[in-house]
């Protein structure tokens, strides 16, 4: 009953730290345009999301979604915060811990680690939230019942998400297709039969994706976003993003890197004999730590470590192509030996999400969501069942203080954006009412929220149609005077 009072506790705390910054965030970037849709009201809200179905994207659930809860934001601060919550609710269910002080901990750290700007892009930008993180907990839910075996029991619910989940993202949808047919062949290689149930679950997500992937506005959008990029062939485009995949799976992603050492040196330590061997692999394990510097210190111009974060670079190229190969080989050799291939499936799964944006011409630190929450759970399982926790337990302490630490910072961050926005609010309220010219702005850190401070055409247009700007008043981004870089200063 105590552990069980601890983990209640533990999914509480998430919840009301992720609504708390939701709800000190305000909208920005896309969602000005967004909310304006969905002030005109469901009938508006249902015509945009078909008209868009025909004209630019086959996202109809995604997009339906964006248009209401950017009109109706409290609505989706709760929805949101419970939806980050179920993302370490259902890898616990996956993982099933064995050391739970240091695994729930590892589950919360992994979270609020993220890189910073996809915190940005997937946790308090609306349009990039609906559309890249609320799947994920649906899909890690589809798993852990799948494992479970627990499908037929709720047939309809099942069939229900094998409709609306390739309507959310284009490699999500896919996603979903791989996991259908791995179970399915899973089940075969078992009974020596088809499974029906998990048949009607593929057709169904081959219809869906097929319908999105399929729709007008996707094939326009895919012919006129980035022309050059949609004139070469397959080959040519996965060749061309090789980079793009280095960077959005390892350079970006630091704490994944770390836990990706910690992982595979357990891993080299059990299963490798020879000394040599084990030593040479031991300081091949140790080269992401370059990376993790180098990517830190990227803000420095003169950064001597810059070739360990350039995703260019050939030879970094090479090491992570090798790297992966590595970390496949260790995950094998434990799969044989645990009975499960649940770490093995979700490698792949976390590395195929990625591999599946190589024929895109759209990448952002939000496509890699997935990638960074499916890579992080067979490292956390393996660090779960290998690791040796300190009688001490100055390993949860030492875990615990840095999840203070970022917890700290991140409400920090986002009181100063609520107070800045309350005095840019003031502001613009009171040019509109004196009909200035130029309203001055101050400006918020780029990594607040996805384009917070209004610099492009559109976002402009739509800035001042959210804050009933007159056309003739002219934006201007001033710098602010905050206090390294998170406290807001009056």
């Amino acid at each position: 009953m105590k552990n069980k009072n601890r983990e209640i506790l533990y999914f509480i705390g998430i919840f009301t730290f992720y609504v708390l910054i939701l709800f000190l965030c305000p909208i920005a970037g896309d969602d000005w345009g967004n909310y304006l849709v969905g002030q005109s009201g469901i009938k508006h809200i249902v015509e945009n999301t078909l008209k868009l179905y025909t004209t630019w994207e086959g996202r109809l659930i995604s997009r339906f979604l964006i248009d209401i809860f950017s009109y109706h934001k409290i609505l989706w601060n709760i929805v949101n915060a419970l939806f980050i919550t179920a993302i370490p609710y259902f890898i616990t269910k996956i993982i099933n811990p064995k050391n739970k002080l240091i695994t729930y901990s590892l589950i919360l750290l992994s979270l609020i680690t993220m890189n910073i700007y996809t915190f940005s892009q997937t946790i308090v930008w609306i349009a990039g939230n609906v559309t890249y993180l609320l799947v994920i907990p649906i899909i890690l839910l589809y798993i852990h019942f799948l494992y479970e075996k627990k499908t037929s029991k709720y047939k309809p619910l099942f069939i229900l998400l094998n409709v609306i989940t390739p309507m959310f993202i284009e490699h999500m949808a896919i996603i979903l297709v791989l996991i259908n047919i791995y179970f399915i062949i899973k089940d075969y290689l078992k009974n020596k039969k088809i499974n029906t149930e998990l048949l009607v679950y593929l057709i169904i997500s081959i219809v869906s994706t097929t319908s999105m992937l399929l729709s007008p506005g996707n094939r326009y959008r895919s012919k006129t976003e980035d022309t050059e990029f949609a004139k070469l062939f397959i080959l040519e485009k996965i060749i061309k993003n090789i980079p793009n995949f280095i960077n959005y799976t390892y350079i970006i992603n630091s704490s994944l890197l770390l836990m990706f050492i910690v992982s595979n040196y357990l891993l080299i330590k059990k299963y490798i004999k020879n000394n040599i061997i084990k030593i040479t692999l031991n300081i091949y394990n140790l080269i992401p730590i370059l990376t993790i510097i180098s990517y830190l210190f990227t803000i420095i111009k003169k950064n001597i470590l810059t070739p360990f974060s350039n995703g260019q670079n050939i030879l970094l190229i090479i090491y992570y192509i090798v790297y992966a190969i590595l970390t496949l080989y260790l995950y094998i050799r434990y799969t044989k030996e645990i009975k499960t291939d649940k770490i093995i499936f979700f490698y792949l799964l976390g590395m195929i999400s990625n591999i599946i944006m190589m024929v895109s011409p759209t990448w952002g630190y939000r496509t890699s969501l997935s990638t960074y929450i499916f890579l992080t759970i067979p490292m956390i399982m393996i660090i779960d069942k290998l690791y040796k926790p300190l009688k001490n337990k100055l390993d949860f302490k030492f875990l615990a203080t840095i999840t203070t630490g970022i917890v700290f910072f991140y409400l920090s961050l986002y009181v100063s954006v609520n107070m800045q926005y309350k005095e840019n609010k003031k502001i613009i309220e009171d040019a509109i009412e004196n009909n200035k010219e130029v309203i001055e702005v101050k400006e918020y850190p780029s990594f607040a929220n996805s384009n917070i401070n209004p610099t492009n055409e559109y976002h402009i247009e739509a800035f001042k149609k959210y804050y009933k700007i007159n056309n003739n008043q002219t934006i201007k981004i001033i710098p602010n005077n905050w206090k390294y870089f998170i406290f807001y200063n009056d």
